[in-house]
């Protein structure tokens, strides 16, 4: 998730004026399920924001894994909490209203645990299923290509019964833990899958964040604040004004569109396909803002940014532009930690971390990935990657001469 989650948790990532696990958790309560099992690491963030989850209308306990060693770890680390059937899911999991009923309506007292699974056609990616009817027998984590058991991929949302911890103790610690007990499970109990066709979030990559984004986005609703708005701007379609929010003249804003508290939209802006403008943020005068993420605190001037992530407190100066698309009309490609990926995405334009800086007139191509606290000097052409703390500019040479007469 680099450059958008330095010092926090991606769970803690702001969508909609809220982190995503708070999406998450409002999504349990509002289907019955009120107490919860938070596995945090150390210096979260997390208990400092829910606290006992009590103001959520929830019940949390929270449990410290101390290092980094999988979801499986966490599960045995939260064993004396669990007394009967429990959900497991990951906290980004915003949808998850969608499956509990389906789930629940799935486990019966003949099998020990249901999963969700989803058909997809890069299985190799996921884990795959081994089925004989509505049975999972086996599971097989990242298969190599051309050895696919099924294209049925298994989502992360879990119903399991106690019965599963007693096979997760005799499974190694090992990254991959909680796969090979599930694989172990389904051989010696019973296992059934539950098929959706529904759309469930990913939230690997920076750019999954934009798809969790227009999710949320989806069930938006139209609801104007206490915000200044002037009689020229124009609201279209479902599109949330929080309160202390400011709409100049002329603007166009098209839903569905979030603007949060206290945040700026200035004279002759579009915002348009999915904009969502977080606190304090700033969209300056005779800019457009297709598809993107403006984290809060940061100010934008004129130009455009399309299908970006701009992280927390960043300024980028006037006639600033972001190439979303590929001269050749191919998927945009992205390097994450030296390797490039296909994002499987035809518009995707820039992330740029927190606290970064960048001067007017400069650009970026698609796919580039800006870390945090970086100063980009003016008229800057952006064509590869950007680690974090670095200046970066182009070099330009002052030339003066005489002239002649």
């Amino acid at each position: 998730m680099h450059p958008l989650s330095s010092g926090t948790h991606k769970s803690m990532l702001k969508l909609l004026g809220k982190p995503l696990l708070e999406h998450t958790l409002e999504k349990l309560r509002s289907n019955n399920i009120t107490d919860v099992v938070i596995v945090v690491g150390k210096n979260n963030d997390i208990e400092t924001y829910f606290g006992d989850g009590q103001k959520f209308g929830i019940s949390i306990t929270y449990v410290l894994q101390e290092k980094p060693e999988g979801a499986g770890n966490a599960v045995l680390l939260s064993k004396k909490y669990l007394k009967g059937d429990f959900l497991l899911l990951n906290s980004y999991h915003v949808e998850i209203d969608k499956f509990i009923d389906k789930l629940l309506l799935a486990k019966t007292p003949e099998n020990e645990g249901v999963l969700l699974v989803k058909q997809k056609k890069d299985v190799w990616n996921y884990g795959v299923i081994e089925v004989d009817g509505q049975k999972v027998k086996g599971i097989t984590e990242k298969p190599e290509k051309g050895k696919n058991l099924s294209n049925l991929c298994i989502v992360g949302i879990y119903l399991l019964s106690l019965s599963f911890i007693n096979i997760l103790e005799k499974t190694p610690l090992k990254h991959y833990q909680l796969e090979e007990a599930l694989d172990n499970f389904a051989k010696e109990r019973n296992v059934y899958f539950v098929e959706t066709n529904e759309e469930t979030v990913v939230l690997k990559y920076p750019w999954d964040l934009l798809s969790v984004k227009n999710y949320l986005l989806k069930d938006l609703r139209k609801h104007i604040g206490k915000a200044t708005i002037a009689s020229s701007a124009q609201l279209i379609e479902e599109v949330v004004v929080e309160d202390g929010a400011t709409i100049m003249e002329n603007a166009v804003v098209k839903g569905p569109c979030y603007i949060g508290k206290n945040a700026f939209v200035g004279t002759n802006s579009i915002l348009r396909d999915g904009v969502d403008l977080e606190v304090n943020s700033v969209v300056g005068a005779n800019m457009e803002v297709k598809n993107t993420l403006i984290s809060e605190g940061s100010k934008t001037h004129s130009g455009y940014i399309g299908d970006s992530l701009v992280g927390k407190d960043c300024r980028i100066g006037a006639g600033f532009n972001s190439a979303n698309v590929r001269l050749d009309r191919e998927t945009v490609k992205a390097v994450v930690k030296g390797e490039k990926v296909d994002t499987r995405l035809k518009s995707l334009g820039v992330a740029i971390g927190n606290n970064t800086h960048i001067g007017i007139k400069s650009s970026t191509m698609p796919g580039v990935i800006i870390g945090e606290n970086v100063t980009v000097g003016s008229g800057t052409m952006i064509m590869n990657n950007i680690a974090d703390g670095v200046r970066y500019y182009t070099k330009f040479q002052e030339v003066v001469t005489k002239n002649e007469k």
